[in-house]
């Protein structure tokens, strides 16, 4: 069966989904978009993903005309004109179509895009074994505003990212302009620093994360010290445990940095345990029984 998308309040087979050439999104990355996972036909915290895009879209100056509960029920009918329960959901919107010349008053209607595919985590033996990163070349910029939002200006992230898969990494961590550490290529970090759970700062130049939020909500409701702050080279090294966070991967160890092994070089039992945690949230409030 061909796969359905929604597309400006229609629900349409792929191969018939269209958008203008002269898209704003596509000529100058003018757009946003969010990345969601849907567990037993539920989508885990749809509502923060999409309060988030529409502040964003706000700030750009792209006027979706629909609230989070309208956008949410596109979300639910995608997911299920595709018959999913385990699912990958993106939504992208743009700003339509604009003028050639570089001008982003000239945009028009919103394009709204939602696509819903199979999804199936990492292995167990990958959560076991923990990801391995090397420190990106490329730099985060700590005083634009985008940083701060998850526009289609992605392309840092995503050469940050071939380049670690090219030496053998599974994802890459960003410094920004001042040498302070950020995120991965699309995932928050976290490192434990004696005893104490370490996430950087927004102003570091990162995106604050919908797990990063909740991650750092169930280290709080287990009682571990917590800190929010700027985070060095330094202090990544010599974490005693770090791991990563995005929708899809959930709560994926970090065990090896450019080489080097962070802490024993297995998960650690803070990271374990937030793991479970996290889990059983998702079982709670996308599973009825």
């Amino acid at each position: 069966m061909e796969e359905t998308v929604f597309l400006n309040g229609s629900l349409v087979p792929l191969s018939s989904a269209r958008i203008s050439p002269l898209d704003s999104g596509l000529l100058y990355g003018y757009g946003l978009f969010e990345t969601m996972r849907a567990y037993s036909g539920r989508i885990f915290h749809s509502d923060k993903h999409l309060e988030r895009l529409l502040r964003s879209a706000i700030f750009l100056g792209i006027h979706t005309g629909m609230t989070v509960t309208e956008m949410e029920g596109h979300l639910y009918s995608t997911l299920e004109a595709n018959g999913l329960n385990d699912a990958r959901i993106r939504l992208t919107v743009t700003g339509g179509q604009a003028s050639t010349i570089p001008d982003l008053i000239t945009t028009t209607q919103p394009n709204i895009l939602i696509t819903a595919r199979p999804y199936s985590p990492p292995n167990n033996r990958v959560y076991e074994q923990g990801y391995s990163v090397q420190i990106s070349n490329t730099r985060r910029n700590s005083q634009s505003t985008l940083s701060r939002i998850k526009s289609l200006n992605f392309l840092d992230m995503l050469i940050a990212k071939r380049e670690a898969k090219q030496t053998g990494h599974d994802d890459a961590v960003l410094l920004n302009d001042k040498g302070m550490v950020t995120e991965a290529s699309t995932s928050n970090l976290f490192i434990l620093v004696k005893g104490v759970l370490i996430t950087p700062s927004e102003e570091s130049g990162l995106l604050p994360g919908i797990t990063r939020e909740i991650v750092l909500e169930l280290a709080g409701n287990a009682g571990l010290s917590r800190a929010v702050r700027g985070v060095t080279l330094a202090e990544l090294y010599r974490a005693e445990e770090a791991f990563l966070t995005n929708s899809m991967i959930e709560i994926m160890p970090l065990t090896r940095v450019d080489g080097q092994v962070v802490g024993d070089g297995r998960c650690g039992s803070i990271t374990r345990q937030l793991m479970t945690a996290y889990k059983e949230r998702v079982r709670k409030e996308c599973t009825s029984e």
